[in-house]
This record gives C-alpha cells, structure tokens and sequence, in this order.
C-alpha cells in the first residue's frame, strides 16, 4: 500500500460525521434457540415497509440462545422501522403457514405487532437523532416472538422502544 494510501485512510478514520448522524444497533431478544440465523431489515420510508427489496438494510448472523446485536452503523437523523425474524430452520425465507401466518418467530421496533397484517411503518417506526448530551449511539431492541404463544410483555424486553 502507498504512503498516499495509507494517509487517505488515516484521515478518513478520523474525520468527524456529521451533526444529524446517528450509531445505531439493533438487539435481538427472546431467542429461543441457536438454531439457523436471525435476518434484520431497517426502512426509512413507509413504502414499501416489510418489502425485504424496499429495506435500506438487509442483514443476519446466525442466531444464539436469548440475543442478538447487530450495529448498523452510522445512519442520517430520521424515522426509521425494523422488522427481525429467527429462521430456525435454516432456508433464508420467512415461513408462513398455508393460512399466510408466521410460522418463525418474528419482531417489529417499537413493540409493534401484526393484526390481519404487518404493521404499518407509523406502528413500528422510532425517531433516531443524536442525544442532547452529544451521543451519538442508540440501542433499539426488538422481541422475537413465536407463532403458538404470545411470551409476556414483562418477559420480552424488546417489546420496550429503546433505551
């Protein structure tokens, strides 16, 4: 690697972002195994929300018992939505059943949850900005839960916005 290089580098590593950005990392709770991977997708935007195409992320690790991190880096000021799911079985898709329901554990930030569809992005949508006192890092947890059995709210602290 040249001088020039490595000077390009150097600075870029330490150049300030800007005022309106934002670190932003997502946890995964209430995982009941460590079977398969957990997918994360993060919207900007209520068009196209749950549309894995539409997502402005789209990432997974493999899953572990009880939690997940995953840092998505710095992201511009603004709302934004999070869907996750857990997919036990390993394939890469969300499984439904025949009826069109969930048949992974699934989440939405902000505690949102499914009716007689997916939430609308207003439901699962959290604001990110940098704090007053000059962080500029933010935790939002989302709660995994399985088709068969609502876990209690006290019992899934995804179901909480963020801290």
């Amino acid at each position: 690697m040249s001088l020039a290089t490595s000077i390009l580098i150097a600075a870029a590593l330490f150049l300030p972002r800007p005022a309106d950005a934002a670190e932003l990392t997502v946890v995964i709770d209430n995982l009941r195994s460590a079977k398969g991977a957990v997918f994360v997708a993060l919207w900007n935007d209520a068009e196209g929300f749950t549309d894995s195409k539409a997502a402005l992320i789209n990432t997974n690790m493999p899953a572990r018992m009880g939690q997940v991190s995953f840092d998505l880096g710095d992201l511009p000021a603004g709302a934004y939505a999070i869907a996750s799911f857990h997919d036990e079985n390993g394939n890469g898709e969300f499984d439904t059943t025949w009826l069109g329901l969930p048949d992974e554990g699934l989440g939405f930030s902000n505690g949102a949850w499914i009716r007689l569809g997916a939430p609308s992005f207003k439901e699962a949508a959290f604001d990110l900005a940098a704090e007053r006192d000059g962080s500029k890092a933010h935790i939002v947890r989302v709660g995994i839960r399985y088709p068969g059995g609502r876990a209690k709210a006290e019992e899934m602290p995804g179901l909480k916005q963020s801290e």
